[in-house]
């Protein structure tokens, strides 16, 4: 078989072997010789069964394997682009209820109302400063969080309670102590310091 010259369109030339046999029922080495004859240049290829495989057979009409040619133009394709990936939404859960002093002098409540807050963020800062300067507990969790929402009488309804622990972070106010616990700096207690003040 004369070999195709290399052409520079863009295409290439496949010859392509279909397998057609009928062999007995268990017996591989069969078709697998045959698979092997079938890769060698030869185009057409009969193989007889050998004498012991006919013995067993003899009932059933066994036809000698035949593999045949088929040629097929085909072009060089660029691989089907992989579908993005879809990402597990995150499921928040609602934090834990913890025991915290939160009425003896300075109390949760008049701290909260002397550095008035109007976000998220600004609310979280205002606890991690009380929880800080008066109940010595530098760094805070969700729960902390949590149960001082909870005492106050604020609305709860937040989807995932970490995100503003996360963009305090993220905005230097907050420093991340370990999985989950987050330190307030001298930038957030300054921030907080101006809250009520027209800050």
């Amino acid at each position: 078989m004369a070999k195709q010259p290399l052409s520079k369109s863009g295409t290439s030339r496949i010859r392509f072997i279909m397998l057609d046999a009928e062999i007995p029922e268990g017996d591989l080495s069969q078709i697998t010789a045959a698979i092997q004859n079938a890769l060698k240049p030869t185009t057409i290829i009969q193989q007889r069964l050998p004498a012991q495989a006919q013995a067993l057979a003899s009932d059933a009409e066994l036809e000698p394997f035949e593999v045949e040619a088929v040629e097929f133009e085909h072009a060089e394709t660029s691989p089907a682009p992989k579908s993005p990936r879809a990402s597990k939404p995150r499921k928040p859960t609602t934090p834990e209820v913890i025991d915290l002093d939160l009425t003896s002098d300075v109390s949760l409540a008049s701290f909260a109302d002397e550095h008035s807050s109007t976000s998220e963020p600004e609310r979280y800062l205002v606890i991690a400063a009380w929880l800080k300067e008066h109940r010595d507990t530098p760094t805070v969790t969700t729960a902390h969080i949590y149960t001082c929402y909870r005492s106050l009488g604020w609305s709860v309804a937040i989807e995932d309670f970490g995100w503003p622990l996360r963009q305090l972070k993220k905005d230097k106010y907050m420093a991340s102590v370990s999985r989950g616990e987050f330190a307030i700096n001298h930038l957030g207690i300054a921030r907080v310091n101006k809250l009520g003040r027209g800050g």
